[in-house]
Formats: C-alpha cells, structure tokens, sequence
C-alpha cells in the first residue's frame, strides 16, 4: 500500500474501546493518533497525572478503506463517522496538511486547550501564519478563547474539534 492511497478518516470506537483498538491498529502497522490530555486521576488511593482520550470515542486513522475493512468487519464498535447532512455513506476525512498542523500544534503546546467547532466563533479570529519558533509554519486563526486572557491560535479541524495554543505575537503574520 502506497502513501499517497492514504487518508485522514475520522473513527469512532465505541463504549471508551479506543485504547484497546489503537493498540490493535497499531500492531497492523496503521497510523492512529487519538488526542489526549492530562488529568488528575485517584489510582490506588493516590491522586496520579494520567493521560486519557480528550473526546471520548474519537480517533484519527490513517489509512486506506480497503486495508480498514477487516477491522471493521472484526469490531462492531470500531466505525466511520459520517458528516451530518452530508452525502449518504461518506465518512469523514481530514487532509493531510491539517491533521499534521494540528498534530504538531499539540505536540509542542504545553497547555492546550480544546473545543468543539461549534463552541468558537471563526468569524471574529484574524487568520494568520506562524514564522519562526516551534509552530513555524503553522496556520489558523488568532483570537480570544474561552478561558484565556490573551488570544491564543486555534488550530481546527473541520466539524471535528479545534485545539488552541500559545503563540508568541511578535512572531505571526496576517
């Protein structure tokens, strides 16, 4: 199987399953990247930072249909998600170019903060370019989030979830 068959398709594995169904992916040779935070959890009578899923039952597989096919023929819980009002059977995807921003932007943030599309208004962010630092070359938008003080940039994936992280001013450009 080439790279270039690959695509971003946006899963869901229900009943919290994706732990367990990223690890059988994995084993396949299939890249999964699942978004996880931290969180303070009581473990054995002991409050311990875990990481855990950031939405529940959400992953990103890159893959091709035909190589996804046995799994999910194999695991009734392990599905597409369809775009709502969309075309009928037609799973959701992410393009490349995204899900790498978006990847990197969490990787390098050190406190990330997350949030539905649904929950950020777009309209009243700049779009802007990072040049320089770590998120050189990073694109999305520049504005003021929930819960924050100062504008941050928020990295988005399309009717699927958006990510926003500390960016230096002095280095973006509109």
């Amino acid at each position: 199987m080439g790279a270039e068959n690959k695509i971003w398709f946006v899963m869901r594995s229900l009943f919290n399953t994706e732990l367990q169904t990223k690890e059988k992916l994995d084993r396949a040779g299939i890249q999964v990247f699942i978004p996880m935070e931290d969180r303070i959890r009581l473990v054995r009578g002991r409050n311990r930072k875990v990481q855990v899923p950031v939405v529940r039952n959400l992953m990103f597989v890159h893959s091709d249909e035909k190589t996804l096919a046995p799994f999910l023929a194999a695991d009734s819980k392990f599905q597409f998600m369809y775009r709502r009002g969309g075309r009928r059977n037609e799973p959701m995807i992410v393009p490349d170019d995204e899900m790498t921003r978006f990847m990197h932007a969490l990787q390098v943030s050190r406190r990330p903060t997350f949030f539905r599309p649904e929950e950020l208004d777009i309209s009243k962010g700049a779009r802007i370019r990072v040049i320089g630092g770590q998120l050189d070359g990073t694109v999305g938008y520049f504005m003021k989030v929930k819960g924050s003080r100062a504008k941050r940039l928020v990295v988005l994936i399309p009717e699927t979830m958006a990510v926003a992280v500390d960016v230096e001013p002095d280095l973006i450009e509109f």
